[in-house]
């Protein structure tokens, strides 16, 4: 009878077994039937009610092991945990049903489903009156009249004794040697040395590779997990409740109120006294710092001694030699000698050392540095739709890991809007073009996004002030009437653009700045909107109206002859006369001592910038306009016989040394924006500007000369007067590269004012009484 039980016993574990490997198999298909064998051996469910319970819940529940739903048996909890364990991670552990957490024991069950301790020590249903202070709390202990608190046991006449060190009755944490009982006031921790930072104190964690004090093991050790908020994996400082997700230190911010001490609503944590006090008001102890001395709140305890932030920043940031093992290394402890030495000499191996790549120096997030954080980022950044980043945009993920200042490029990868929609443009999986980036609405995003682009050979370059000309036109004519749209849009692309493209092809530029292009546009719609508002026709315009419309406005409204000449030869106006604008002459020219003044300021004071010190010697001696010297590069400068030149005209113009060394050491000078390091072929311009592979823009340029008192306009027209009343004008039109024409007018110009001045002063001298008369 008992053998014949026993068999039917062992057949039926049998089939639930069979049954349960067929339905491993079957949700976890990377699963063979050793693998079930081994996770139900290592979750105690080969046998027994635990067997019974998961052969029940997986025919009622297929999915019990990926769908991490936690109305689950405590079988499947384990198993599933085995199964992670084993390298299957296929399996998804059920969450805890209160805090939503996963990967940790569920031992108990909720309403809900499983919970884990912590829930279930937070549970109403696991708290009940105290049977001495009857307040609802979690029993502790049992006594004869019931159970009690924490608070009870505390005080407990079966628990208290008279402490050895304050001779009070209190509960005993902890005995000496003789037995006798420590409060907790009287107790002293038992000191360690962090490994990391080396400060002695009490530790956080301990382990064979050694203790960790609190903030070191939040910044090295302590387990991360999926943030509710921003999806990151990172430490976790609030967990999950039944009504909020984990979150990390970033993201669990105090509810903002009304600080206590400054008055502003702000995010508020409480103090000690149970006060709300903002971040900014919480008082913090200043130590004296051991690197410079000053006394400042402490942001790290090294065997040297305590270091405030600045101190801290500096020293990582700047590894040097160490004097004991001749090692690039922060130096941030001394030995016995006073001398500065590494980490590692001190006793702390690995500190501040990014175990990715081996590079010492500040860290930046899971205890990396930050050009491998970096890497990271941007391959999550720029992924595609199938999580790895296009091919296409190999170069430009290159040239950002490439840059110099890693760390600004992971805060602009954070917070721009460039790296924004240059994330968008990745994620949406179709091959970026010009094209591609004509759709979307015209803003200095996008202008960034396409020359960053460029530089970095994703796309190829273009005349980017005419090609945008299109897309910035349908903007401008998505409001405006359909015949008025119909008018402009042909005289822009045949008769503007056509024409712009063909001088731009022929001197390899541009042959005017689309602003010029623009302002045309601006004008004849300008004009069309008068007529239609006059409730006049095209061809109704005559010579007197349009002479009104000018008067009514200014210099602006001269641009409109191009419009009215394209209009003319369609015969959809008659043929009307724009009058020429007057030539002006210059109403500005800088006096000729304050010239001087100014240039020997900018060829002597250090304390300017150098790009403000070239620019504007070059202004003052040579009267280049800033268009012009902004589009200068490497290639204009050449050397010959000790002295350098500058190619600005035919042949090269000598330059004087001490405008030679302003320019070669602005040559030889970093760009100002690592960001993007790319080796763009070609030279490198002495003036760069905010985009990659651009000159500094017009408008910027102008104001940064006139921020340090040079105004260019009448530095220019001084500068052109002195040097024609000194050199002939078809040869300083070849050294400057200016139009003949130009030239000449400029020597009038120069010429009538000192003939004015030599009449004038021969008019004074025959006033004069001669020698006879006196």
């Amino acid at each position: 009878m008992n053998r014949t039980r026993d068999e039917l016993r062992a057949k039926e574990r049998h089939e639930r077994q069979a049954r349960i490997a067929d339905a491993l198999t079957t949700s976890l298909p990377d699963l063979d039937k050793d693998a079930v064998t081994a996770a139900l051996l290592a979750a105690k469910a080969e046998r027994g009610v635990a067997q019974r319970e998961l052969d029940d819940h997986l025919a009622a529940h297929p999915d019990a092991l990926t769908s991490g739903d936690p109305r689950c048996p405590a079988v499947i909890v384990r198993l599933a945990q085995a199964l992670l364990t084993a390298g299957h991670t296929s399996a998804t552990p059920p969450n805890c049903s209160d805090c939503r957490r996963t990967g940790i024991p569920l031992p108990r069950s909720g309403p809900d489903g499983r919970i884990c301790q912590a829930c279930a020590a937070r549970s109403p249903q696991n708290k009940k009156p105290c049977a001495r202070c009857e307040r609802t709390a979690r029993i502790f202990a049992r006594r004869d009249e019931g159970g009690i608190c924490y608070s009870c046991y505390r005080k407990d006449p079966q628990v208290i004794e008279d402490c050895a060190g304050c001779g009070r009755r209190r509960m005993p944490v902890t005995r000496r040697p003789d037995g006798e009982p420590l409060c907790e006031a009287c107790w002293t921790p038992p000191a360690h040395t962090c490994t990391a930072c080396g400060s002695v104190g009490r530790a956080q964690s301990l382990s064979p590779a050694g203790a960790l004090c609190t903030t070191c093991y939040r910044r090295l050790a302590q387990p991360r997990r999926t943030c509710g908020n921003c999806g990151r994996n990172q430490q976790i400082v609030r967990r999950a409740t039944a009504h909020s997700p984990d979150l990390c230190w970033n993201c669990a911010t105090p509810p903002a109120a009304l600080c206590s001490v400054c008055g502003q609503v702000r995010p508020c944590p409480k103090n000690s006294q149970g006060q709300l006090v903002c971040r900014t008001c919480r008082p913090r102890v200043t130590t004296m710092c051991s690197a410079c001395g000053h006394s400042r709140p402490v942001h790290a305890h090294w065997p040297g001694g305590p270091v405030c932030g600045a101190c801290y920043v500096r020293i990582l940031d700047h590894p040097e030699y160490c004097h004991r093992c001749q090692e690039q290394q922060p130096l941030i402890a001394q030995d016995e000698n006073g001398h500065r030495i590494c980490g590692p000499c001190a006793g702390l191996p690995g500190i501040y050392t990014c175990p990715t790549c081996g590079n010492s120096g500040r860290l930046y997030a899971n205890g990396r540095c930050p050009r491998c954080i970096l890497s990271v980022r941007l391959e999550e950044h720029l992924a595609g739709p199938d999580g790895q980043v296009p091919s296409q945009l190999r170069p430009l993920r290159n040239a950002l890991a490439a840059a110099e200042a890693p760390r600004s490029v992971l805060c602009w990868l954070r917070r721009s809007p460039n790296a924004r929609l240059l994330g968008e443009l990745a994620a949406s999986g179709k091959p970026v073009s010009h094209d591609l980036l004509d759709e979307l609405p015209p803003s200095r995003y996008e202008h960034y996004v396409r020359q960053s682009l460029v530089h970095t050979g994703v796309l190829p370059e273009r005349h980017e002030d005419l090609d945008r000309i299109p897309a910035w036109l349908d903007q401008l004519l998505a409001d405006q009437p359909v015949k008025r749209a119909a008018l402009i849009r042909p005289f822009v692309h045949w008769f503007l653009l056509k024409r712009a493209r063909r001088r731009a092809a022929h001197r390899g530029r541009p042959a005017m700045a689309g602003s010029y292009l623009r302002t045309r546009i601006r004008v004849a719609l300008e004009l069309l909107t008068w007529i239609d508002e006059r409730q006049l026709a095209l061809g109704d315009l005559t010579q007197d109206r349009l002479d009104q419309w000018l008067a009514d406005g200014n210099t602006r409204n001269y641009s409109v002859r191009y419009f009215l000449s394209w209009a003319a030869k369609r015969d959809l106006l008659p043929a009307l006369t724009v009058p020429a604008i007057p030539r002006q002459e210059p109403a500005r020219i800088l006096d000729e001592d304050e010239r001087w003044h100014q240039l020997s300021r900018l060829l002597n004071d250090t304390a300017l910038p150098l790009d403000v010190r070239t620019a504007g010697a070059l202004v003052l001696l040579l009267g280049l306009p800033t268009s012009r010297i902004r589009h200068l590069h490497t290639q204009h400068l050449s050397e010959h016989d000790g002295q350098t030149h500058l190619a600005i005209g035919s042949p090269p113009l000598l330059i004087p040394p001490k405008l030679a060394a302003l320019l070669q050491q602005l040559a030889e000078t970093p760009p100002r924006q690592p960001r993007i390091n790319a080796d763009a072929p070609g030279p490198r311009w002495l003036f760069p500007g905010l985009l990659p592979g651009r000159p500094a823009g017009p408008s910027g340029f102008s104001r940064k000369l006139l921020d340090y008192g040079i105004d260019a306009r009448p530095a220019r027209n001084a500068a052109l007067i002195a040097l024609l009343e000194d050199v002939p004008p078809p040869i300083l039109a070849d050294l400057l590269g200016l139009h003949i024409n130009t030239a000449v007018r400029w020597a009038d110009i120069a010429r009538r004012d000192w003939t004015d001045y030599l009449a004038a002063r021969d008019d004074a001298l025959t006033d004069e009484p001669g020698p006879a008369e006196a």
